[in-house]
Protein backbone atom coordinates (compact mmCIF):
# COMPACT_ATOMS: atom_id res chain seq x y z
CA UNK A 1 0.00 0.00 0.00
CA UNK A 2 1.31 3.60 -1.23
CA UNK A 3 2.23 5.43 2.24
CA UNK A 4 -0.07 9.28 1.79
CA UNK A 5 2.21 12.39 2.11
CA UNK A 6 1.18 15.22 3.67
CA UNK A 7 0.87 18.12 1.20
CA UNK A 8 3.24 20.89 1.74
CA UNK A 9 2.94 24.62 1.16
CA UNK A 10 4.03 25.99 -1.84
CA UNK A 11 7.19 28.15 -1.07
CA UNK A 12 6.93 31.90 -2.11
CA UNK A 13 9.99 33.17 -4.34
CA UNK A 14 9.72 36.90 -5.49
CA UNK A 15 12.56 37.99 -8.17
CA UNK A 16 12.77 41.39 -8.09
CA UNK A 17 13.42 43.33 -11.11
CA UNK A 18 17.48 44.44 -11.17
CA UNK A 19 17.15 43.05 -7.76
CA UNK A 20 17.20 39.78 -5.02
CA UNK A 21 15.46 36.62 -5.89
CA UNK A 22 13.94 36.55 -2.54
CA UNK A 23 13.01 33.13 -1.22
CA UNK A 24 10.16 32.59 1.90
CA UNK A 25 10.91 29.85 3.49
CA UNK A 26 13.72 28.23 5.55
CA UNK A 27 16.62 26.87 3.93
CA UNK A 28 19.50 24.29 5.01
CA UNK A 29 22.13 26.05 2.01
CA UNK A 30 25.10 24.18 0.92
CA UNK A 31 27.97 26.29 0.45
CA UNK A 32 30.81 25.13 -2.66
CA UNK A 33 33.10 24.50 0.31
CA UNK A 34 31.01 22.10 1.59
CA UNK A 35 30.11 23.85 4.89
CA UNK A 36 26.00 24.56 5.46
CA UNK A 37 24.22 27.17 6.97
CA UNK A 38 20.36 27.12 8.46
CA UNK A 39 18.42 30.10 7.27
CA UNK A 40 15.02 30.72 8.71
CA UNK A 41 12.61 32.67 7.37
CA UNK A 42 13.47 34.80 4.48
CA UNK A 43 16.74 34.78 2.20
CA UNK A 44 17.69 37.45 -0.99
CA UNK A 45 20.06 35.92 -3.17
CA UNK A 46 21.89 38.21 -5.13
CA UNK A 47 20.30 38.14 -8.68
CA UNK A 48 22.84 41.39 -10.24
CA UNK A 49 25.99 39.52 -9.66
CA UNK A 50 27.69 42.58 -8.15
CA UNK A 51 27.29 41.24 -4.32
CA UNK A 52 30.47 40.78 -2.14
CA UNK A 53 28.23 38.59 -0.09
CA UNK A 54 27.29 36.02 -3.21
CA UNK A 55 25.05 34.18 -2.93
CA UNK A 56 23.22 36.51 -0.75
CA UNK A 57 22.11 39.75 -1.82
CA UNK A 58 23.64 42.78 0.25
CA UNK A 59 22.04 45.47 -1.42
CA UNK A 60 24.93 46.74 -4.18
CA UNK A 61 21.80 46.08 -6.79
CA UNK A 62 21.05 49.63 -5.47
CA UNK A 63 24.31 51.73 -6.84
CA UNK A 64 24.07 49.90 -10.26
CA UNK A 65 22.69 52.12 -13.18
CA UNK A 66 20.64 48.94 -14.85
CA UNK A 67 18.36 50.68 -17.50
CA UNK A 68 15.12 48.49 -18.51
CA UNK A 69 14.66 47.94 -21.74
CA UNK A 70 11.18 47.76 -21.66
CA UNK A 71 10.56 50.87 -19.71
CA UNK A 72 9.41 53.38 -22.05
CA UNK A 73 11.18 56.90 -20.79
Amino acid sequence: MEQMQPEKEPVEVLAKPHGPIVVMSDLLITKPDGTTELRKGKTSFCGCGASAKKPFCDGSHKTLNIVDSNTNV
